[in-house]
């Protein structure tokens, strides 16, 4: 049977662009590029076709940042294989949280703008401490891909231990449908790697990182 390839077009950017406006986020400029760039003296690790469209959206501390992988200049999606959809929130500099890369395959827009809205509810309702009141915390527990909410203020918790609540806390029910059926569906492709003996570095790890030539402004 022949493969029907999946393409992208101008169209399913300006849908995508359209929705997201509308929920909240605005477009990363050239200016904010640049202003980032010139503070912490970026460089590439590899050359780069373009200038991808990227939108921000700010709220209680945290910003999610999604990078989408078109070309608006040139109009056009980078090619296949070459850069792939991301979803991550950040704390200053500091990127707290990595979704799971999206792959350009058929129902990427969907998929893309599902976790864009559950990743804006998530820092709109940034939950408080139940010991403490405070803001809690995006962790991550190391070397896996739990996250969780979390609160350090020991010494102000009656039993003076870190608190620490469900990264799905108070998610509402379609989404958390939405985010286990994704998954599900990771949890099975591992199941099946590990069976067949391959190990499969995530992307968020083996993407080389930017180089940051002034670390001394990260905020």
């Amino acid at each position: 049977m022949k493969t029907i390839e999946f393409i992208l077009g101008e169209e399913d950017f300006l849908f995508l662009e359209r929705m997201l406006l509308n929920m909240g986020y605005r477009k990363i400029t050239p200016s904010d590029s640049r202003r980032t760039f010139r503070r912490l003296n970026l460089s590439s690790p590899r050359p780069i076709e373009g200038r991808e469209t990227s939108y921000r959206y700010n709220h209680n501390g945290y910003t999610v940042i999604l990078h989408t992988s078109y070309l608006e200049l040139e109009k056009k999606w980078r090619n296949t294989g070459t850069d792939i959809g991301w979803n991550l929130i950040a704390e200053g500099d500091k990127v707290k949280y990595f979704a799971r890369p999206f792959q350009r395959k058929k129902g990427f827009i969907l998929k893309f703008l599902r976790y864009a809205w559950i990743s804006k509810w998530k820092v709109d309702n940034r939950p408080l401490c139940p010991a403490c009141n405070a803001y809690m915390h995006v962790h991550r527990k190391k070397g896996s891909r739990q996250y969780f909410w979390a609160c350090w203020n020991s010494e102000e918790h009656p039993d003076g231990k870190p608190t620490f609540l469900s990264w799905d806390y108070n998610l509402p029910p379609k989404a958390l449908e939405f985010v286990k059926i994704r998954r599900d569906y990771a949890a099975r492709y591992n199941a099946q790697n590990k069976k067949n003996g391959k190990i499969v570095v995530p992307a968020a790890v083996k993407r080389r990182r930017w180089k940051i030539g002034s670390p001394e402004n990260l905020v």
